[in-house]
């Protein structure tokens, strides 16, 4: 059953969104505090912006077919012929494509009428922009309406034989996690989410399918929701690809334990058996290699010179015979320690090419003397929220989307933002 939205145009006030601007600017595996709900957005289809390449020098850039070219939002050319792909560069403050150049801070490239615009081998509808980075590295950001994201992140974050309902529920949390990573951190920042698993894998028109849209259409505008009627609320509506048997709290993505809501976690699923990651062998990683992914993440690592030990400080699992650890201090050769989160080792192992089979932190961590072991190994992704594996076997057992969603979001509700 749908709650339809009421006070449209009630607005946050000016002191909630001060605060919740510097409390709440990281997305998926940046942040460090309890994902707190925020306010649905206006009722209308929003434009979301998705960092989809970054380049230290150039970037290959051309179009399908007509097109605009803005700097700095000024119409500075424009054809219904198409753009040629060629090398977008910056330099010394102005943009060189093909022949021309361009004195601006920001270069965008719109699509016009049915056409796209292409980044490296992906194709983008609507518009992408260019902008300086820091270290001279160029960001391209695809800005886009919401319904047209989703299509391209269901297709690549599910396969494509399976159930139409699993797509549904996969698009409701989607949107959810979209709604609420833009009014959080794309408050302060030039895009609201990656491409990336850091985010939710977005493909662009790329990837779509008649699937992805079928199922996108069937669920426009819907989101999960909490809180009474006229003041609904999204949350940071989690998923990932298995849970090994039952869903985790967001205390293993963020701030102190979280017990109540839509993602204390603690539901059993027995329906991710499937996968062929609900359980794995032991993965053994060499110290060297686990030393080099973190110190190119983590300043503080780098400066221990070597990496001694792997320590698991604090851990937190709804299964009391096998917690998960949470919080792990990477220990130097000298005694010093650097406190991260248990799944930031993950990434940014799979971030350096090295994950070797390492699929979740949902583990055993042994200390081998040159190598780190993870044992018993249970699950694919941090077991947060939707367990996408699960929720297909409960489509193909006949549960609607509804009862798929209420399992893994218990206490959440249907709502539609527009």
């Amino acid at each position: 059953m749908l709650d339809r939205r009421r006070y449209l145009s009630r607005y946050i006030p000016v002191a909630v969104v001060l605060l919740l601007a510097v409390v709440l600017t990281v997305s998926c595996y940046r942040c460090q505090s309890t994902p707190k709900p925020e306010p649905v957005l206006p009722a209308k289809i929003p434009i979301v912006r998705v960092l989809i390449a970054r380049s230290v020098e150039s970037i290959d850039v051309g179009t399908t077919g007509p097109y605009e070219i803005h700097a700095d939002g000024s119409v500075v050319a424009r054809s219904m012929a198409s753009l040629g792909e060629g090398k977008l560069s910056r330099r010394n403050g102005r943009w060189s494509l093909h022949a021309a150049d361009y004195a601006s801070d920001e270069l965008t490239v719109v699509a016009v009428g049915q056409s796209c615009v292409r980044v490296g081998s992906g194709l983008y509808r609507e518009k992408v922009v260019f902008s300086a980075g820091n270290g001279g590295k160029i960001l391209a950001v695809n800005h886009l309406d919401m319904e047209s994201y989703l299509t391209g992140v269901l297709a690549r974050e599910l396969y494509r034989s399976w159930h139409a309902r699993t797509y549904q529920a996969q698009a409701i949390a989607a949107r959810t996690y979209a709604f609420y990573e833009m009014g959080t951190f794309g408050r302060t920042h030039r895009y609201d989410l990656r491409s990336d698993q850091s985010s939710q894998v977005y493909g662009g028109f790329s990837a779509e399918t008649d699937k992805a849209r079928r199922a996108v259409e069937a669920t426009r505008g819907i989101v999960l929701a909490i809180g009474p009627e006229g003041n609904e609320k999204v949350f940071r509506a989690y998923y990932s690809s298995c849970c090994g048997g039952m869903t985790n709290s967001a205390y293993v993505l963020s701030g102190p334990p979280v017990t109540t809501g839509p993602l204390a976690g603690g539901q059993k699923c027995d329906d991710c058996k499937a996968s062929s990651r609900y359980r794995w062998p032991a993965v053994t990683v060499p110290k060297k290699i686990i030393f080099r992914a973190l110190s190119k993440r983590y300043r503080q690592v780098a400066d221990l010179g070597e990496l001694k030990t792997i320590e698991v400080v604090a851990e937190a699992g709804q299964d009391e015979s096998f917690p998960r650890a949470v919080w792990i201090n990477v220990v130097g050769t000298d005694g010093r320690k650097v406190r991260i989160r248990a799944d930031d080792l993950r990434i940014a192992l799979l971030r350096d090419g090295q994950t070797q089979g390492l699929y979740s932190m949902n583990c055993r961590i042994r200390d081998t003397g040159e190598a780190i072991v993870f044992d018993r190994g249970r699950g694919f992704g941090h077991g947060v929220g939707l367990c996408q594996w699960g929720a297909q076997g409960k489509a193909l057992r006949g549960c609607s989307v509804q009862e798929i969603l209420q399992l893994y979001y218990p206490g959440a509700k249907l709502f539609r933002a527009y």
